[in-house]
């Protein structure tokens, strides 16, 4: 079984995240699992599997023609996302237009924060790596920070994050922040 290193490493960083503790909910449970299928090209497809054991971190498992690939220390759980008007753990759609489907799921860091990731199929390896994300700062990272208790769509050619805000006049907002495939990453277009 072909292994990437565990990205829980990078996670570390999500202690520094500022963000307002919520409840998280419809998560994947302990030792459930969510299953998918997921288009690789050429009229190739494989199975996905987002799990949970009863110990240890969430996982994402690819039932691969060459071999089974899996991926590991992607969080506490998976939280949900939305995606064709339904809430799931587990999106596999293609974002970039090529063909192929890209695997997204978001992963719970800390108790108020969470990694939305983005695997690509990459032919020429013959598994899926993740895909960086540039914010608005133009940073790139394997991972895009949102609060907990935010609503994450997935679309076609992108990702739409909501969450809803109070300043200190005690007034609430809700803030759309875009992010679009731009090339070989996914990059913050605008909010709103």
């Amino acid at each position: 079984m072909r292994k990437i290193p565990s990205i829980a490493a990078a996670f570390l960083a999500a202690a520094m995240y500022s963000a307002f503790a919520y409840p998280a909910s419809a998560q994947v449970a302990q030792g459930q699992a969510v299953q998918g299928k997921v288009r690789l090209g050429g009229g190739a497809s494989a199975d996905v599997t987002a799990g949970k054991p009863a110990e240890g971190a969430a996982y994402l498992e690819i039932a691969l023609p060459a071999g089974p690939q899996k991926l590991d220390g992607l969080g506490d759980q998976f939280l949900p996302l939305l995606s064709g008007g339904r809430k799931t753990t587990l999106v596999t759609a293609d974002l970039d237009g090529d063909g192929t489907d890209e695997i997204v799921v978001r992963g719970q860091v800390s108790p108020s924060a969470s990694a939305i990731l983005v695997f690509r199929w990459n032919a020429e390896q013959k598994q899926f790596l993740p895909v960086d994300f540039i914010n608005d700062q133009q940073d790139k990272k394997p991972f895009l920070f949102a609060d907990n208790n935010s609503h994450v769509s997935v679309a076609k050619g992108g990702i739409e994050i909501k969450v809803t805000r109070t300043d200190q006049s005690g007034r609430t907002a809700v803030i759309a922040e875009k992010y679009r495939w731009d090339s070989d990453s996914i990059k913050y277009t605008e909010d709103h």
